[in-house]
Formats: structure tokens, sequence, C-alpha cells
């Protein structure tokens, strides 16, 4: 468990009925009043009804159902209460330590283990879905600070959710709002540094033989010709919108290209003045990409706690500044780098997006 572990509230799971003093089929009011916390995050959706709800300080999220009931809820591995099922802790512990108690448990109380896009627990007659985020903790100044472990947290679903919680709306809606990484469920196999090429980074301006403004052909061919694995695409203009009337409904834009041979992914931009796709940022990932040096500073596959220390000295001795992201990236001020966080079982790596100016980090 993390530093802070100890000090955080015990709640028991009662399975398909509840957890801790939360029961499912509650109504908003019946939680805040039992929560007791009056400055929560409230996420509506038509009509004006509740969608879910964050109590930061507890590190707990209420999700609720069409009739505002009560249907979920997700514990925070950082902050929220340390939830226990039968003895075993299910939040804020060591993933693979966490994986076998809970396989040890339903092994003994014949209940079914199947795996969640996480490469996690799903007991769905338990109504628990764990899932892995990075450790927090304070610095010696107070601040807070990323970590390179990782930690369990967890989704409690009641009856109605508890087969397939990820299947509602809702709670996939609470699951991204919330930020969580894109599931990594392993092999995390990490390439080793001899056999990564080694590319230089050109701040605002391109990362090894990519260049921004480059489009999906000059990007493939300077990867050697390499074809992405994989593209993710949008529609501007879905069908059955407003938007529909402003352009086709069939129309889809690429946003990202996947190489995963050579170990980075493509984000484009563009389309807004018509001239897009246009290279406009680069991810090089930590387990698998090239080792990247900014400034002599190699970003890829390291811990991250000293590639941000690194960053963080840079920064002080050539009076630049810092950028924080949403998720807890660490940026450097007006350059477009930015230090990010793989996966790798029970810990993490780094991994690093290099943006054209006027890139947002996301």
């Amino acid at each position: 468990m993390d530093a802070g572990a100890e000090d955080r509230e015990r709640w028991e799971l009662d399975p398909l009925v509840g957890v801790g003093p939360l029961r499912f089929g509650m109504s908003p009011g019946q939680v805040q009043e039992v929560l007791g916390e009056d400055t929560a995050e409230g996420v509506y959706g038509a009509g004006g009804r509740l969608s879910w709800r964050r109590y930061s300080r507890l590190g707990v999220s209420t999700i609720h159902g069409p009739q505002g009931d009560l249907v979920a809820v997700g514990v925070d591995a950082n902050r929220g209460p340390l939830v226990v099922l039968e003895d075993v802790a299910l939040v804020a512990r060591v993933p693979s330590e966490a994986r076998a108690d809970i396989g040890r448990l339903a092994l003994q109380r014949g209940a079914k283990v199947v795996l969640n896009p996480e490469g996690e627990p799903d007991v769905p007659a338990w109504g628990i879905s764990i899932g892995v985020a990075q450790q927090w903790g304070l610095d010696s100044g107070g601040f807070l600070q990323r970590r390179d472990a990782m930690l369990t947290d967890l989704l409690v679903a009641g009856p109605r959710l508890a087969d397939d919680p990820y299947s509602d709306r809702t709670v996939a809606g609470w699951r991204h709002n919330s930020r969580r990484p894109t599931p990594s469920p392993g092999p995390w196999t990490v390439r080793p540094e001899r056999d990564r090429p080694r590319w230089e980074c050109v701040p605002l301006e391109g990362v090894g033989p990519l260049r921004f403004g480059m489009t999906p052909e000059q990007v493939s061919a300077a990867l050697g010709g390499e074809e992405p694995a994989s593209r993710r695409t949008y529609r501007p203009f879905p069908a059955g919108t407003f938007w529909a009337t402003q352009g086709d409904p069939e129309e889809e834009r690429l946003t990202e290209e996947r190489f995963e041979g050579i170990g980075v992914r493509a984000h484009y931009w563009g389309w807004e003045e018509g001239n897009g796709p246009l290279l406009a940022a680069v991810t090089v990932l930590g387990r698998t990409g090239p080792q990247v040096h900014f400034d002599g500073i190699p970003l890829i596959g390291r811990p991250v706690t000293a590639v941000e220390a690194d960053i963080t000295r840079h920064v002080a001795d050539n009076d630049l500044g810092l950028r924080f992201a949403c998720r807890g990236d660490l940026g450097v001020y007006g350059l477009g780098v930015w230090v990010r966080s793989a996966r790798v079982g029970d810990t993490s790596v780094s991994e690093a997006r290099i943006g054209a100016e006027q890139w947002e980090e996301e």
C-alpha cells in the first residue's frame, strides 16, 4: 500500500449490497448525507439527470442510474478508503499481490474471476472490477509528486451492472472523464536500451526523422516504410445530429496512427484549416520506443521520477518553466516536451510526447 494508506478509512464490502456506508439504490441526497461532503463535483446528463458525482476529499465517485439510484462506486487508488472483502484489501495494493489474493479468495468461495481490459481481475459475483493507477505522494516540500509504482483502484457495482459494468454508458463516461490511461493488460515487455534507436528531440520542430507538418505518407516513409498497425479517426458530422447539416456524415478524419514496430504514435491535426491531416505530435512509447534525448536528457524507458528530476533541474538551470497536464504529466513550458508514464506490471517507465507549437497535451 502507499505511504498514507494507514491513515485512510476502512470500508467493508458487502457484495452486490453496498460498500462502507453506501448502499446500492440510495438516492443522490442520501449518498451526500452519508458521505457528508458538500464540495462534490457532479456530472449531469440529458434532462439534468445526475450521472455521477466525485467526492474528491474522500477519493470516491458515486455513479447513478436513470432514476438517480446508486448503481456503482469508484474508489481512488491514492485517496480512497481501503475497501476490504473478508480481510483481503482491494485498494492501494501492489497489483500482482492483489491479483493473487483475489484469486485465492475466489477459489475458496467458488467465484469466477475474469480479466478486464487492464488485465486485472473482475469478480461478477462480488460486483468488483480492479483497476490500476499511478501512485502519487508528497515530496519534501509537501507537493504532490508522481511515483514509479502502480496501485490498485476499484469499481464496485450493484447487481444491475455486476456482470459487465463498463458496458454501461454512464460508467464508461465516468471512466473516460476520470482520465484513466489507455488499458495496458500486458505483457509488459520492455525493449533493452541497446536495442533502441537513438533519436534527438528538436523542440517544436520534430523528433528523430519525423517533422511536424508531415503528411501520413511522409511519416510512414520516414519510419522506413512501416505501415501503422492501427488508426484512430472521428466523424465531425455524425448522422442524426445538428452537425450532420454542416458536412458529410460519412467523412472520417484521421487523428492518430500507431507504429508498433518502432514504438511511436503519430498525432494529426490541420482539418479545421482544410489541409489536414498533418503531423502535430509524436508519442514515443516507454516500453518499446526509441531513446529520445532532450538537451542530453534521455526521456524513454527510465524511472519516471528520475526523468522528472532531470527535467526539473534542467528547467531551473536554464530559467525555463514547467507545466502540468490534467493527468499529471510534466512538461517544459513553451517547448512542447512532456514526460509521460507507461505501466510495466507493478511499476512504470517513462515515455514522452513531443508536440508542435500550440499543441496541447491531452
